[in-house]
């Protein structure tokens, strides 16, 4: 039984060896031989570089937000409007900064951004449409939670309320629809 097991990887090994000989001389196809006379040029693909990775782009639909806090208050970059006080109903939401209640409109009426509160330096907020309709718009702020046993470094999470720019796109332009914010967990 040995035998015939060795015989049978010995005749497999045999015929394997055999074949790789074979189409030694052609050369493979990404390369190509060039011979003049009694010169041979052998010409190989052009070696790719390495080339720096692409940075992540922000999430498709949700712009970055245009008005930043400045060290003399707010910076409203152009083609960014404040929308009207009197089309903004805020008074389901706490006021925890100078900011609260306040909205600017960019992207031709589609982005809307705010200003929403963050319960500690670690924290982010968000904002998110809950409804909308010809008349109005719904948006629901509220802050996300801390990470457990604050910074990665073990820094610690200082317990400041932080206001933080959010920003929600809309299915079409504000126009004239109101305004409802509402804070939530």
């Amino acid at each position: 039984m040995r035998a015939l097991l060795f015989a049978t990887l010995a005749a497999a090994a045999v015929i394997g060896l055999a074949g790789c000989g074979q189409d030694a001389a052609a050369p493979a196809s990404d390369t190509s031989t060039n011979t003049t006379g009694t010169e041979t040029t052998e010409t190989l693909p052009p070696v790719s570089k390495p080339t720096k990775p692409a940075e992540p782009e922000p999430p498709r639909g949700t712009p970055k937000p245009p008005v930043s806090q400045g060290p003399t208050g707010l910076v409203v970059p152009d083609g960014v409007t404040q929308v009207p006080a009197a089309q903004v109903d805020s008074s389901a939401v706490p006021v925890y900064s100078e900011h609260s209640g306040q909205v600017w409109m960019f992207d031709d009426g589609h982005s809307l951004q705010l200003f929403a509160t963050a319960t500690s330096s670690c924290t982010d907020a968000e904002a998110v449409v809950v409804d909308q309709s010809d008349a109005e718009v719904r948006i629901m702020l509220r802050p996300l939670p801390s990470p457990p046993g604050g910074l990665p470094d073990g820094g610690a999470c200082g317990a400041v309320m932080t206001p933080k720019p959010v920003v929600v796109t809309l299915d079409a332009p504000l126009g004239d629809r109101m305004i409802y914010l509402a804070g939530g967990r």
